[in-house]
């Protein structure tokens, strides 16, 4: 390849994941690219302080401890919960059709929250900051409109007619990812036939620092707390899954009367629904790549597998490919090896293709389980989720994975 701008590895997508790859691999000592569409300005702007619900980003994601090691070896938690971020000590899950309820308690395994909610944009802002002082060269303001492999790496050609190449190209460009099929891997998908609303509300009652979660025969519903500058405990951001017929019945609704619908689906666990932020709706879809790689390249985070959002847990899957890429190509360039060595790549997939198959089919299982209307299938999950309650030892073990921890 004859283009005069190469590097070790290039990073295309600057999301969450894609900026902390970059960032992780520069400390290693890689020459590094990241491609972003978005300006660099744009990424780092510090938001406002909030005071309404319109004040705050209707995408956050629930952090776990796994994920928040990650990001304080990066160097940028401290910067990220200097900002607005709200740390969770219990989560409450309850089906909507039954009595069962279950709850965890971080007290209850010695940790100080269970995770961490965050808008989304704080950690991107975070991490290009800290780009900006990286060797990393941040190639913004660019679309990638094509990726050729061929000997010697791979080589992305931009929308002003640069061309940039290298030894591993990482595709962190989401679920609609354009390099995983221009690479040509293919993905086993489904429609769950169901949108995802979220959107920030304001409650009569404090959060008590507490996620709250409960589950419909149409879908889950989930209040995640946030804390306002103030000290306010009375804001959350919600995701509530529903059929898509149901969802686009409550996205036409006005605030006032969606406002209603949510406190009764809620059962007032937080008191009345007094503000209601701009609401958005997404469709939810299930993808996993067959595989997560090819000669020189490799995927990262959504680009490799989405989730459904019942458990929160798609950032935090990301953020363990990017553990174990970063595991594997700092052992290659201890080694000497290419960071597009085949045997990296390989052990790069079967480290994550296991996990991220595990939670896809266990998060699958509950959404078909709390699907269903028949007597038997609602006393089977009520009763399952009282006793799993009352059995201590299981249930902070459960609780344990989910934060990334070993029990």
């Amino acid at each position: 390849m004859t283009e005069s701008r190469r590097f070790d590895v290039l990073v295309a997508g600057g999301g969450m994941i894609g900026s902390a790859l970059a960032l992780g691999l520069s400390r290693q000592g890689w020459h590094v690219g990241l491609v972003e569409v978005a300006e660099h300005r744009t990424l780092v702007q510090a938001p406002e302080p909030a005071a309404t619900v319109a004040d705050f980003e209707p995408r956050v994601s629930a952090i776990s401890l796994a994920s928040q090691q990650l990001l304080e070896q990066l160097g940028v938690w401290t910067d990220i919960t200097a900002g607005r971020h709200c740390p969770y000590q219990i989560m409450t899950v309850w089906d909507g059709d039954g009595t069962g309820r279950i709850e965890f308690d971080a007290s209850e395994l010695q940790a100080r929250a269970l995770g961490t909610i965050i808008e989304n944009r704080s950690i991107v802002g975070a991490l290009f900051s800290a780009l900006a002082e990286s060797p990393v060269e941040v190639i913004d303001g660019a679309s990638i409109t094509g990726c050729q492999r061929a000997s010697g790496g791979c080589r992305l050609e931009l929308d002003d007619g640069r061309k940039l190449a290298a030894e591993l190209v990482v595709g962190c460009d989401g679920a609609n990812s354009r390099l995983r099929q221009w690479v040509g891997l293919p993905t086993r998908e489904w429609d769950y036939d169901q949108q995802a609303i979220v959107c920030t509300v304001r409650t009569s009652q404090s959060h008590r620092f507490t996620a709250w979660q409960r589950f419909s025969l149409t879908g889950p519903l989930a209040f995640l707390p946030l804390l306002a500058e103030s000290g306010d405990e009375h804001f959350c951001s919600i995701v509530w899954s529903q059929d898509t017929d149901e969802a686009r019945r409550l996205m036409a609704q006005g605030d006032s009367e969606f406002a209603a619908e949510l406190e009764r689906a809620i059962e007032q666990e937080l008191g009345a629904v007094e503000a209601v932020s701009r609401r958005f709706a997404f469709p939810l879809r299930q993808r996993h790549a067959k595989d997560y790689i090819a000669p020189g390249f490799a995927l990262v985070g959504d680009a490799a597998h989405t989730i459904h959002p019942l458990a929160g847990q798609g950032a935090n899957l990301g953020y363990g490919d990017v553990r174990a890429l970063l595991d594997e190509l700092s052992r290659a360039r201890k080694a000497g090896l290419s960071p597009a060595n085949e045997l990296v790549l390989e052990r790069y997939q079967r480290r994550r293709k296991g996990e991220n198959l595990t939670m896809m089919a266990a998060m699958e299982g509950f959404k078909q389980l709390f699907g269903r209307d028949e007597l038997p299938v609602r006393w089977l999950r009520n009763t399952g989720l009282r006793w799993l309650n009352q059995l201590g030892p299981v249930k902070n073990r459960i609780a344990a994975q989910a934060m990334g921890l070993n029990p």
